[in-house]
């Protein structure tokens, strides 16, 4: 049975070259508009064509962001330590693709 395009994660339908507007994002981060603006001030996540006067969003901007509304709900991190937050967690995920891919080569041997 095919799953409808509504009961799919929205995560799940977007690839790597997706680019979400500013209204796009917010309501699939489910973000004021002014929440993002401070994000973005923040430096929580960086828009693409931020010059062009239309804001668009990759797919890790928007994991991000998602993450960040995560944190702060749930462990109330201020926007200020958003950044850091969000690197140390991307630096740590980074690591554990590290780790299993020198598994997979110490197994394959």
């Amino acid at each position: 049975m095919n799953a409808k395009r509504e009961d799919v994660p929205l995560v799940e339908l977007l690839d790597h070259d997706t680019r979400l507007g500013m209204e796009e994002l917010c309501r699939a981060c489910e973000l004021s508009r002014e929440e993002l603006l401070t994000w973005v001030a923040e430096g929580v996540a960086e828009p693409r064509d931020a010059g062009a006067g239309e804001w668009h969003f990759s797919l890790r901007q928007f994991r991000r962001l998602r993450t960040a509304r995560r944190l702060r709900r749930d462990l109330d991190v201020v926007p200020s330590d958003l950044p850091l937050v969000l690197d140390l967690i991307e630096e740590l995920e980074q690591l554990r693709r590290r780790v299993r891919s020198l598994e997979r080569l110490l197994d394959a041997s």
